[in-house]
């Protein structure tokens, strides 16, 4: 019996490093998957997964802020707009009733040599007590404006001429612009400026809340968020 139960607190020790390893932990049958290492601005896979190797939807992820919910494969796609070691927590239910489970994990944010920014918003009116995140905020209607810098030392391709998309919090497609199909180069320091007119893929305006652009380039993908306001907030 001892044999047992010391050969059962060596793999239990062993499965700790390893989950400590890969930038993750399991807790309460959870178990929170992501690269250990990512750049500034830059798409990253948070995939809860629960007992049985099975996705677990509708995981709530934080760092410390709300990050989003995981999709129904598990995953949630987000980014970091600062360097800095982050920790990552992830909560499905609420504590302290059935069914209530709880990760936690870790990734380091590094320096990357992209800039993706939207200028030209306005200053919301926040409830008391909120303050302002810096992500750029426009009335419905207004133009959406962002810009993509080469602020690296190599060269940065574009595989056509509006390589981005907007997105729902969520990840659901919201808008594609038609691209010419031409190869852009942007040296160290140039940079690309586009506009989005806040209507869907059907040239409808569309509704409240947070959104992404998502853009692709030879250094990889990168995010920016920014906010549809409601009229309560418009000063």
């Amino acid at each position: 019996m001892q044999r047992i139960t010391l050969c059962t607190l060596i793999v239990m020790g062993l499965l700790s490093l390893c989950c400590l390893s890969s930038g993750s932990q399991v807790t309460n049958g959870l178990n929170m998957q992501n690269s250990n290492q990512a750049r500034t601005s830059e798409i990253v896979v948070i995939k809860i997964i629960g007992e049985g190797g099975k996705p677990v939807s509708g995981v709530r992820v934080y760092s410390p802020e709300y990050l989003g919910d995981t999709a129904v494969d598990g995953s949630l796609r987000t980014f970091f707009k600062e360097p800095s070691d982050y920790q990552l927590f992830a909560r499905k239910g609420k504590t302290g009733e059935p069914g209530f489970a709880e990760t936690k994990g870790v990734i380091s944010i590094n320096p990357g040599p992209i800039e993706l920014q939207a200028f030209d918003g306005i200053e919301p009116l926040l409830p008391p007590g909120e303050t302002y995140t810096g992500e750029q905020h426009y009335k419905p209607g207004m133009t959406v404006r962002f810009n993509f810098k080469n602020i690296g030392d190599t060269e940065i391709i574009l595989n056509n001429s509006a390589p981005w998309k907007i997105q729902s919090r969520e990840g659901a497609i919201i808008f594609e612009p038609v691209a010419l199909q031409a190869i852009v180069q942007l040296a160290p320091g140039e940079y690309k400026e586009w506009t989005w007119n806040q209507e869907d893929k059907n040239e409808l305006q569309i509704v409240e809340g947070g959104y992404m652009v998502v853009l692709k380039c030879s250094e990889g993908e990168y995010g920016l968020r920014f906010w549809i306001i409601p009229k309560g907030m418009i000063p």
